[in-house]
């Protein structure tokens, strides 16, 4: 554990969103969905952080989502005893060292109900994109609002087992609403059924994240999902230079096909359900 007087965790405010800046932007795409959510600033959610003197050292977004960066696994029973003591997580999720430190941290409080690691970090950028025939996707709507909530909470049974927490149809229809408001939300919809559909989980000026990969189980292995996402890809990579995400590394179909797509490994991450 980090010792010494001048080291401290405790929560942060806007005045340090200077160090934060400098701490997260050492790799953006490890660290870009904590870049991402900087965008509400540092005092409208649950940001911690631990100090030696006046440099930040480690940070961590808590919450029942707790996502960490711990570039040394020193400082994470500090986050643990501060942090995660005041809001326990459900999830935590972000880059494998900081979240295996922090998970280990926590052990004498919380066992985990499921560890997922590692869960390789892939990225593409504009000259890797393999080029495929343009496919029918597009932003998606409002109008589809309640298609796309079907096939993410089918897509989430799938993930997680059907043993897993019931599933809230109004919390699936506010989460899917306010991605497609966002503009985060791309579909191909054949016949008002999801044929493809990926979302964003995170996006700044130099990376996106993309998540919620799904193609219809009756369209699989049709070439759907690689032209799907490579057209979701290319509407991206217009405006951003890199496109992330991050898969289970025992989910060999979606490997081989984020591969074939031009992705190459950034990093490992880990999930740690409790």
């Amino acid at each position: 554990m980090a010792t010494g007087s001048a080291i401290r965790a405790q929560r942060l405010r806007s005045g340090d969103l200077a160090g934060v800046h400098r701490l997260l932007d050492a790799d953006r795409v490890q660290n870009v969905y904590l870049r991402s959510e900087l965008r509400f600033g540092l005092d409208r959610a649950d940001w911690w952080g631990v100090r030696d003197g006046d440099r930040l050292r480690a940070l961590m977004l808590a919450g029942p989502l707790s996502v960490p960066c711990i570039p040394d696994p020193a400082d994470a029973t500090l986050l643990a005893d501060t942090a995660c003591a005041a809001s326990p997580p459900r999830m935590l999720v972000g880059p494998r060292p900081s979240v295996t430190a922090l998970r280990d941290s926590l052990l004498r409080a919380q066992q985990p109900r499921e560890v997922r690691e590692p869960q390789p970090l892939l990225a593409l950028d504009r000259t890797e994109l393999l080029q495929l025939e343009p496919a029918p996707v597009r932003p998606a709507m409002r109008d589809y609002i309640d298609t796309l909530s079907f096939a993410a909470a089918a897509m989430h049974r799938e993930e997680m087992g059907a043993e897993s927490v019931p599933v809230d149809p109004g919390a699936w229809r506010a989460r899917m609403t306010s991605l497609v408001d966002l503009g985060w939300s791309w579909a191909w919809i054949e016949r008002d059924t999801v044929i493809f559909k990926a979302e964003l989980s995170a996006w700044t000026p130099e990376v996106v994240q993309i998540q919620g990969v799904y193609t219809h189980p009756s369209r699989r292995r049709r070439g759907i999902a690689s032209a799907g996402l490579a057209a979701v890809c290319r509407m991206l990579l217009r405006s951003v230079p890199v496109c992330s995400l991050y898969v289970n590394a025992n989910n060999g179909t979606a490997l081989r096909l984020y591969d074939r797509l031009g992705f190459r490994r950034a990093g490992d991450f880990a999930t740690v359900f409790y």
